[in-house]
């Protein structure tokens, strides 16, 4: 069966397309696939279902979407509530009839019937550190297998937490970032006057399932590790490699083996260099794996797939997409149609 990318393109800062955009891994042109969204729909996250390539799911402006044929139409299955806005989406990995999406203002939306019911979920008892920066929201999710009931999120300048409880209730895990960012090298106030900030604007987040109590998290100060349930965590040092290069973007554990990890590093939000790195070792060392590109902007996300681990893809926020089908033997780019907002959010199925 032919693999699909799925890239989601947002306006809000620059380009006037927003939209997803669709590409078999054996053709060149991109299709822009938007029929079913609602007018001016940015994109935020997608994701292919893992049990059924034919479906994917997109986090927008105006709700949550799915289609059933690979891009070609689309139907809302959340609205949002007055200016709510799905910014995560992840089917369950070990029952694929539950299925959350994440929201700003911070809020979480749960089916347990593969998404033809939704329930608003408790509002996770978290305090909003950042109030003079955007309504914290959930960017990515991540679950254990082997703990089905413990779910692991990463909020857009409010840290992590996490819920043992399905989403019922939650423990913030975002008091030893802040102790982090008491440490000059780690300190960073953009948005606000709190230095720790950089610390707290989480983009990315993913779990170890051969690992109990171990996630990771991408935030702009770098890539971090815990490995008590989110009590403490660790700087994996990514810096180490490039100075300037250690603005955390995404990190993903592959579906074939947990030991073998991505993750995108950059400059800054909306920077000019970037790369992607792997981890064979669960994340104790990184090597960049992307030699052959130039890449021209901020690295934003990238995406695997179970049913062929030669795979991977990544993006950039500039509209750069980059492609290997030999383990990273070999790169080719693909860019998106001139006028495509900023490439916010990739997935392969």
């Amino acid at each position: 069966m032919t693999t699909h990318v799925y890239v989601g393109s947002s306006a809000r800062t620059g380009g006037t397309i927003n939209g997803v955009f669709r590409r078999a891994t054996d053709e060149t042109a991109w299709q822009h696939v938007i029929a079913g969204f609602a007018d001016h729909t940015h994109i935020n996250a997608l994701s292919v279902h893992p049990g059924d390539p034919n479906t994917v799911f997109a986090a927008t402006s105006t709700g949550l979407y799915r289609s059933t044929d690979r891009g070609d139409h689309w139907t809302r299955l959340v609205e949002p509530d007055g200016r709510e806005q799905m910014w995560s989406v992840l089917v369950h990995p070990a029952n694929h009839r539950i299925i959350l999406t994440g929201c700003a203002p911070l809020g979480l939306y749960r089916s347990d019937d593969a998404g033809e019911t939704w329930r608003r979920m408790p509002r996770p008892a978290v305090g909003e550190r950042m109030v003079d920066c955007f309504p914290s929201r959930i960017m990515r999710m991540g679950i254990d297998p082997s703990h089905p009931d413990t779910i692991y999120a990463g909020m857009e300048v409010n840290g992590a937490m996490r819920s043992d409880d399905g989403g019922e209730s939650w423990t913030d895990c975002s008091d030893p970032l802040v102790e982090l960012s008491k440490q000059p090298h780690l300190e960073s106030a953009i948005l606000s006057k709190d230095k720790s900030e950089g610390m707290l604007d989480v983009h990315a987040i993913a779990v170890a399932p051969d690992r109990p109590n171990t996630a990771f998290l991408a935030l702009r100060m770098g890539l971090f590790r815990t490995q008590d349930g989110g009590k403490s965590w660790q700087d994996l040092g990514i810096g180490q490699h490039a100075a300037h290069l250690r603005y955390g973007r995404d990190i993903v554990v592959a579906p074939w083996d947990p030991t073998d990890m991505f993750a995108c590093v950059a400059d800054k939000a909306r920077g000019e260099a970037g790369r992607l790195y792997r981890s064979r070792d669960g994340g104790a060392t990184w090597g960049q794996v992307d030699h052959t590109v130039d890449v021209q902007s901020t690295t934003m996300a990238v995406a695997l797939t179970a049913s062929d681990r030669r795979q991977a893809h990544f993006i950039t926020r500039g509209g750069q997409t980059f492609s290997t089908l030999d383990d990273g033997a070999s790169w080719r780019e693909f860019p998106l149609p001139e006028g495509a907002g900023a490439s916010v959010a990739v997935a392969c199925g």
